[in-house]
């Protein structure tokens, strides 16, 4: 179904594994009393015993408040991400409003087993792109007029659910390629179609069948936003270490040909793999002083943002907090500061969306131009400079013109007839001064001699 602008929100949790899919996201399990943790949102009618007073900490550092008044300037009044859609393939979206037409995507009957979430995940990520503001006037979401698309895949991701009374259902390669299957054919980069897909989720080494869902998405010209892969993805998961995940952190490592669907996005520049910045408050660091990446190392990493202390909501419908660093929040954040470009720039192609976000992170190099960084790809995501840095020029060919520009030739000089009857002249004339010169100088002399024979 889809779900308009009260979809709430993104996390940052505990990363659990189930054959060789999990979601991305990982913070610490908080004390019992400490129930303003969206991972610890677990029914609707949880009550959060200690609400978050504090802003969302990455939308402070992004700079968000600033960009929604440069959009509204931009675009009359509008309201930020207005017009765009974001389709979520995650775990459900709780929301409150259901877009006018209904026809939002229905999963099939063998991948969810209820009717509204019951597990955090998805609501988390559909709040950090699109939920609206609090009450007291706290952002929670990055484009809060954009409408979410509901591509819900899965209920939970907890192995020991699977055989429970509720009968959950796993999450499974199967699920997230009908997801980007029926994603497709609502996609689009026109007005009314899906502009933005979110995928918080990664499947280890992926498939021909996963490969092929994502490229039936981003061949409509929608853009698919990855998450990376979090440091504990495969924590204990077949022996994963350094270069497949884990805790353990090897400079040399390199993630980019193990999760996918993030990996493509080394092949497809319609794919963004988000990873995330380190965790401020981390405790982690090595004796030299240096902390462990909270994402892992990867060659496919396009951009990175903060998301440390990000404000969302639960499966509640209340405001909670992701209280750790995730790529999972860092994919959502992205998908949210696309729909803001694209609500800003309605006549922009995906491409020049695309190129917007990676060629005013800090790093600055677009996707053509060299390795990026396998920590920070090519930065970290700058959303008011993305809303108003001119991109860079990048003119058709000729071939590409209707009308192929002629290139401009030299003019050629009339021919001068009285050119040879100038160059006499010339000569005649240095001729004729040079023998009057001569006669001067020795008039003296001559005019002596003749006295002398007198």
């Amino acid at each position: 179904m889809l779900v308009s602008r009260r979809l709430l929100a993104t996390s940052a949790a505990c990363a659990l594994s189930w054959g060789t899919l999990v979601v991305v996201g990982a913070a610490p399990a908080p004390a019992a009393d400490e129930v303003d943790d969206c991972t610890q949102v677990d029914a609707a009618d949880t009550l959060p015993t200690s609400p978050p007073t504090d802003p969302s900490a990455p939308l402070v550092a992004l700079q968000v408040s600033q960009a929604h008044d440069l959009v509204r300037r931009l675009t009359g009044g509008r309201e930020p991400g207005a017009g765009v859609r974001v389709a979520v393939i995650d775990s459900g979206v709780t929301g409150a409003a259901i877009d006018e037409d209904g026809a939002g995507f229905q999963a099939p009957p063998d991948l969810s087993a209820t009717s509204t979430p019951t597990y955090w995940h998805g609501t988390a990520m559909g709040g950090v792109i699109a939920g609206d503001e609090l009450a007291d006037g706290r952002l929670v979401g990055i484009a809060p007029g954009a409408t979410v698309f509901d591509a819900r895949v899965y209920d939970t991701d907890d192995p020991d659910a699977g055989g429970s009374d509720d009968d959950l259902k796993l999450l499974t390669e199967r699920g997230l390629v009908a997801g980007l299957e029926a994603v497709a054919e609502v996609a689009g980069d026109g007005p009314g179609q899906v502009q933005v897909v979110n995928v918080s989720l990664v499947v280890r080494d992926g498939s021909p069948e996963l490969e092929a869902a994502v490229r039936k998405v981003t061949a409509t010209g929608a853009i698919v936003v990855a998450s990376a892969g979090n440091r504990d993805l495969a924590d204990g998961a077949d022996g994963a270490d350094g270069a497949d995940g884990g805790s353990s952190y090897s400079p040399g490592e390199d993630a980019g040909d193990t999760w996918f669907p993030a990996g493509y996005a080394k092949d497809d520049p319609l794919v963004v793999a988000v990873g995330t910045t380190t965790d401020p408050a981390d405790e982690g660091a090595d004796e030299g002083g240096d902390t462990t990446p909270a994402g892992l190392l990867s060659s496919a990493i396009d951009v990175v943002v903060p998301t440390y202390g990000a404000l969302s909501y639960g499966i509640n419908a209340e405001p909670c907090l992701v209280l750790g660093s995730s790529t999972s929040v860092a994919a959502a954040e992205v998908s949210g500061i696309l729909a803001l470009l694209a609500s800003a720039y309605p006549d922009a192609t995906s491409e020049e969306l695309v190129a917007r976000l990676e060629t005013t992170a800090t790093g600055g190099a677009p996707a053509a131009e060299g390795s990026p960084d396998k920590y920070v790809g090519r930065g970290i995501v700058q959303p008011l400079d993305a809303l108003t840095r001119p991109l860079p020029s990048s003119p058709a060919t000729s071939a590409e013109r209707e009308d192929p520009a002629v290139p401009a030739t030299l003019p050629v000089a009339e021919p001068d007839v009285l050119s040879g009857t100038r160059r006499n002249a010339v000569w005649w004339g240095l001729f004729g001064g040079g023998a009057l010169a001569v006669a001067l100088l020795l008039r003296p002399v001559l005019s002596r001699r003749r006295r002398l024979d007198d």
